[in-house]
């Protein structure tokens, strides 16, 4: 092995440790007070399955997450307990835009059983969104909002699953251009800056049920309006939906794209959102996939979380959900475009009537396809990268799995490269990097799986494709 691989090596051991160490390290902390000392002393397992996620912050270009962008991640894996809490802070976000500022985030998801109600709650509180002013020579347009909040509530009854979604903020001013006249501005901005009170002729404000007045614009209207000099604003989304299964509950307040600049960048701000089904006499599953996680060491970035699917905590009762994405890219460091992404779920739990398996079961599988992946710098095509991660489970009982990887083809510059079988690994031509197949963690909860990792040495980049988990928790 040549000098600048067996560096990579130690750097992508090295990096892969940090970051496993970081994802331990930052483990979502318990809501601190009274409220950690209620969830310390009220968890009770129930026959439920709770999920949450909330998040101040987060980045997405062309389907693909910047996931050291998303700030205050307050998650809440599948669990079966009520009385749990996670809170997540952060200070302040700058999202890799100095004309993108967001002040102090608060993000928490707590599960709960009130009396014959029991349910989930997600909140996300962020303090100051400012975009736009003056960076540099660069002037633009300014957007101030205070005290965003959104919120998320999913919860069943004896009168059965029900959602409550929404968002508010206390405030929120328009600072437009010197010399700019209103009357020629686009009709949707104008809309939207009529509630509000002009304090000058470019400076626009609104408070309390005024700035509320400025959400209703942005839902009535059917595209994102236009600020002139600086990018667009749009309402994100608030939906649920309940049946006699389940209940889901997301909120998402505002998504800003930037176009001032050297850059185009889309900032989802204030998201929330919690799901919760039944019945889970055995467990909760924590499983689903991912098209692609990316590292590059050099510059401690990571991407990753495709528009990421995951198997409802309680199962689908035996029915398969198939999602599709049919693109997404990652322009840095280096270019990585995939094609046909395909992520399908099932689960199942249930009470065997007879036999020797008598008793409580969960069983089901994860699966995650990729049709092409195209890396043109390296001048690589792989197709058809798959992962399948099954698992099995009699309650109290070690959960049992079973995992598979498929490839179609490799090929570097036109030439075909051998596909590896499970567990080895091929050299790329030219010493360019190495592709690794069929990477799995077993415990007791079940497997992960990862379908290929590429490593690209002179880049150093590590690429993994096709991961998918397939675990069940007790509680």
């Amino acid at each position: 092995m040549t000098t600048i691989q067996r560096r990579l090596a130690a750097a992508v051991s090295l990096g892969l440790s940090a970051a496993l160490a970081l994802s331990t390290g930052a483990a979502p902390a318990q809501a601190g007070g009274s409220a950690a000392a209620r969830a310390a002393t009220s968890d009770q397992l129930t026959g439920f399955g709770y999920r949450g996620d909330v998040y101040g912050v987060k980045l997405v270009t062309d389907s693909v997450e910047a996931l050291n962008l998303k700030d205050a991640h307050a998650q809440q894996l599948c669990t079966r307990s009520a009385g749990k809490v996670v809170e997540q802070q952060s200070v302040v976000s700058v999202p890799d835009n100095p004309l993108i500022r967001v002040s102090a985030s608060t993000s928490r998801t707590e599960t709960y059983a009130e009396g014959e109600t029991h349910g989930v709650r997600g909140t996300n509180t962020i303090g100051d969104i400012s975009v736009g002013g003056t960076v540099g020579p660069l002037t633009t347009p300014r957007l101030v909002i205070k005290g965003l909040q959104t919120t998320a509530h999913a919860f069943h009854t004896p009168r059965g699953y029900g959602h409550d979604e929404g968002f508010t903020f206390a405030s929120i001013s328009i600072e437009l251009l010197d010399n700019t006249v209103v009357q020629q501005l686009p009709p949707e901005l104008q809309q939207l800056l009529a509630p509000l009170d002009q304090v000058t002729d470019t400076v626009f404000t609104g408070t309390q049920q005024v700035a509320q007045q400025v959400f209703q614009v942005l839902s009535d209207v059917t595209k994102p309006i236009v600020i002139p000099g600086l990018g667009t604003i749009a309402l994100g989304y608030e939906n649920g939906r309940a049946n006699s299964h389940n209940a889901q509950s997301q909120a998402s307040a505002l998504r800003i794209e930037v176009t001032a600049g050297d850059r185009r960048q889309l900032v989802e701000l204030g998201t929330a959102r919690v799901r919760m089904g039944g019945p889970a006499p055995v467990g909760v599953f924590r499983s689903g996939g991912t098209a692609m996680d990316y590292q590059a060491l050099r510059g401690a970035l990571t991407f990753g979380n495709v528009e990421h699917k995951a198997l409802p905590c309680q199962g689908t009762r035996g029915r398969t959900q198939t999602y599709q994405v049919p693109h997404a890219t990652q322009l840095v460091p280096v270019p990585v475009l995939l094609e046909g992404v395909t992520y399908q779920v099932n689960g199942d739990q249930f009470r065997a009537k007879a036999g020797a398996k008598r008793g409580k079961v969960a069983k089901g599988w994860s699966r995650t396809a990729i049709g092409s992946v195209s890396i043109p710098t390296a001048q690589l095509v792989i197709t058809d990268v798959s992962s399948r991660a099954a698992m099995r489970q009699k309650a109290g009982k070690r959960v049992g799995s079973k995992v598979s990887t498929g490839v179609g083809s490799i090929t570097v510059a036109g030439q075909p490269v051998p596909v590896p079988a499970p567990g080895e690994v091929v050299e790329l031509p030219g010493g360019a990097g190495e592709i690794q197949r069929q990477l799995v963690d077993t415990g007791y909860r079940g497997s992960q799986v990862i379908g290929l990792r590429i490593k690209l040495y002179s880049d150093a980049v590590v690429i993994d494709l096709a991961r998918t988990a397939g675990r069940i928790y007790g509680s």
